[in-house]
């Protein structure tokens, strides 16, 4: 426990330290911004390093100390170090959805080959041992990529995928105690501490941001260190564990997913529908957000600590209790309060599928407009008149109607604007058309200084 405790003061200290310089790194290099997170201001999104640095020295420190994982030990310090790779390059120079995918993937199996995998599944109590076979490979593979995306989708909002990852740390930290691996407890425990340090320049309003550099390494570690936090009694336990104190992130996943699914509207596309901006909408500050969605977690945490101690005895409370919260966050964040209201939700829905995917088009279109153009007024010339074809207009429009304002904002701090009507169609579905377009707008501010006068 004392070892646990002086790596979780390392990583902290290694964090609060390291960080002033990386944020004037960041703030000093020509990063292109892929438009994924909806951040306001010239912020650096180099975070992912100092935690990398901290990771490090942790890593290094234990293997000097002979403290072992096994025949995972070497697969986990190779892999992290890719994942993170993967998402820093990402942060320099975006590759793109599908690239990175792959590389995740990639990863993954190299993980699972290197002995990070999931082979048997054993209940709490040891009631049953199932062996998976064939299975535990997709099995692995789908772990491994699964937590990093996760926990790169929630990282939206400024302190929100660092608080959870300080949580989710901590919580598996306790796990490997009870299952006596010393060595994981140390990493657990000094990735929270090393999030701890970060949280405080991360935290609303933030002075950096995670990257996909930080947020993939967290996930990534997050799963691996879950399979070897437990022993040969509590595999299934450890996992329960993990996905019961990730319920924040899960449930924002699939409302995502499904969201987006029956919108026609691409998964890893950013959109402004997480749980976060519904509450945002609903008049919270950020830090009442932030905080609220900390307590949640914590008791999720909790919840799934009871089920490692009871023997599984509590796992039917505990499923209990995350469905009531699922349905909870749907009502009150006005998704729907119906079943009625559920089935008109999917009409609405799939009846914008077709107008989303038009703007999709319209959007990729002037994509490739910005490299085409000479001029900033040849470019906007275009843009306005496509938004124009989608109903989205320049100036406000003159009759009766409530008009919505539309802004789309550049992270070097320029705002368009559009306006719309609100006659035909709800909020919702404006916001939406006016994402399509967002990419291009930012494309076009990065070939020509802004000039508010356009």
């Amino acid at each position: 426990m004392l070892a646990s405790v002086l790596f979780l003061i390392v990583g902290w200290g290694v964090v609060l330290v390291l960080t002033p310089s990386v944020i004037r790194l960041g703030l000093g290099l020509d990063i292109k911004d892929e438009f994924r997170k909806k951040h306001d201001g010239k912020i650096s999104r180099l975070g992912g390093v100092t935690l990398f640095v901290a990771f490090l020295i942790t890593y290094l420190g234990l293997h000097v100390s002979g403290s072992k994982l096994g025949t995972a030990w070497g697969a986990l310090g190779i892999c992290t170090t890719l994942m993170f790779g993967l998402g820093l390059w990402d942060d320099l120079r975006p590759l793109g959805a599908k690239v990175k995918l792959a590389g995740q993937i990639l990863i993954a199996v190299l993980a699972y080959f290197m002995e990070i995998r999931i082979d048997t599944l054993t209940y709490p109590g040891g009631n049953f041992i199932l062996t998976l076979g064939f299975w535990s490979f997709p099995a692995t593979v789908f772990w491994l990529i699964a937590i990093p995306n996760i926990i790169n989708l929630i990282d939206g909002f400024d302190g929100l995928a660092a608080g959870i990852g300080v949580f989710l740390s901590l919580t598996l930290g306790v796990v490997a105690l009870i299952a006596q691996q010393q060595a994981v407890a140390c990493l657990c425990f000094a990735l929270s501490g090393a999030l701890l340090a970060f949280l405080g320049f991360n935290f609303p309003p933030a002075k950096i941001y995670l990257g996909d550099g930080g947020a993939y390494m967290i996930g990534f570690l997050i799963a691996t260190l879950s399979l070897q936090s437990s022993n040969k009694g509590s595999v299934a336990a450890a996992l329960i564990v993990t996905v019961v104190a990730l319920g924040v992130p899960i449930l924002d996943t699939t409302l995502t997913i499904f969201r987006r699914g029956l919108q026609g509207f691409p998964l890893f596309r950013a959109d402004r529908g997480h749980l976060h901006h519904r509450l945002e909408e609903l008049g919270f500050s950020k830090r009442r957000i932030v905080l609220s969605l900390y307590a949640v977690c914590v008791v999720l945490s909790l919840i799934g600590l009871s089920i490692l101690w009871s023997q599984g005895r509590t796992m039917p409370i505990a499923a209990g209790m995350l469905f009531l919260l699922a349905l909870y966050a749907v009502y009150s964040l006005g998704y729907f309060r119906t079943w009625w209201e559920l089935k008109l939700l999917v009409q609405r829905m799939l009846m914008r599928r077709r107008d989303v995917q038009y703007g999709i088009l319209q959007g990729r279109v002037l994509l490739y407009e910005v490299d085409r153009c000479r001029t900033a007024e040849e470019f906007w010339t275009l843009f306005f008149q496509t938004a124009a074809k989608m109903g989205l207009m320049r100036q406000p429009p003159e009759g009766p109607g409530r008009l919505l304002e539309l802004p789309i904002q550049h992270p070097n701090g320029m705002q368009h604007l559009l306006y719309a009507r609100l006659n035909e169609h709800d909020e919702n579905y404006w916001r939406l058309l006016s994402d399509c377009l967002e990419q291009s707008c930012h494309k076009a501010d990065e070939k020509w200084p802004p000039n508010p006068n356009l």
